[in-house]
């Protein structure tokens, strides 16, 4: 039996408990819209009327087994793909770089050229000059000249090009100069930018695991404490303000647990970012993408028992 005294706080508290579930059943359908809108950017009858009922739950491992630090920047350095673009970035400004440096050398060009000559004819005795014997015949005894060189001729030349005081080239070369300290500068500071955001998620995954196990124990505790004073109430010697103060706190321990392993599961999904793990980790190829095919068959996940 309960005091009728005791019924208008256990309905005030009952109103309370409504109103907030309506707001978190609102919540829940402002988030299922905008996944909406992240599988489709058209209009989708279908879609539209779909109800989201997701069939997953995060899983908050007992270990992280995280490698050290410096393991950790290696893996980012060889998987992040903007890491990647900026070094063909720089690799086109160091051929840049030589293409702006060749003007200011001096050139020297040189230049070898040999051929041979048949000379074979037929004599004009009009001429008066007697015929030599070597040059009489046609085309078979020129070609026969032109084999054993008989008539050779080579030419040689060298040039010397040497720039003065080409400022333009000049300017250009200073130019492609500072560009590329400046690169090297930039490529430096995003390096250590890497490894300050490796380390300071590293450090939230810790501190969102130790917050998480906080609130799992305080659920457990104040799950302890309702059913220590529920036998109270049933013997008769605990009130109804305890059960309701006890599962009011409960139910801020549950928000806080599920706050704390989804605080956990977005340190989770920021340290994969910046270690460019993303899309390993949940198995995606951007191969499949390119061509509309996945490999891997689709299966529901199994749903885990719930505390």
């Amino acid at each position: 039996m309960v005091a009728r005294y005791e019924l208008p706080r256990a309905e005030a508290e009952f109103a309370t408990r409504r109103n907030e579930l309506l707001l978190a059943g609102t919540s829940v359908a402002q988030q299922c819209e905008l996944l909406k809108q992240l599988l489709s950017r058209r209009e989708d009858p279908l879609l539209e009327a779909a109800e989201i009922v997701p069939l997953d739950h995060i899983q908050v491992p007992d270990q992280d087994n995280l490698p050290p630090l410096r393991d950790l920047v290696t893996k980012a350095m060889a998987q992040r793909p903007d890491v990647a673009v900026a070094k063909i970035r720089d690799e086109v400004a160091q051929i840049n770089a030589i293409g702006t440096e060749n003007p200011l050398l001096p050139t020297l060009q040189g230049s070898f050229q040999t051929y041979n000559r048949g000379l074979a004819g037929t004599h004009q005795p009009s001429s008066g000059s007697p015929a030599n014997p070597y040059f009489q015949g046609g085309f078979g005894r020129a070609l026969g000249q032109v084999f054993r060189r008989d008539f050779p001729n080579t030419q040689t030349s060298i040039y010397l090009s040497m720039p003065l005081n080409n400022r333009q080239a000049q300017g250009d070369y200073g130019v492609d100069q500072l560009q590329l300290r400046q690169s090297a500068v930039s490529g430096r500071r995003d390096a250590n930018q890497i490894v300050v955001d490796i380390s300071n998620q590293v450090s939230a995954l810790r501190q969102a695991r130790a917050r998480y196990s906080a609130a799992r124990n305080t659920r457990t505790l104040q799950e302890q404490l309702l059913a220590a004073d529920r036998q109270r109430f049933e013997s008769g010697q605990g009130t109804l303000n305890d059960l309701v103060t006890d599962q009011r706190n409960l139910a801020t321990a549950l928000i806080s647990e599920n706050t704390a392993m989804g605080t956990y599961a977005h340190a989770r999904v920021a340290l994969d970012q910046v270690l460019g793990d993303t899309l390993d980790k949940n198995q995606i190829s951007i191969e499949e993408a390119m061509a509309g095919k996945v490999a891997a068959p689709s299966t529901l996940p199994a749903v885990p028992p719930q505390p």
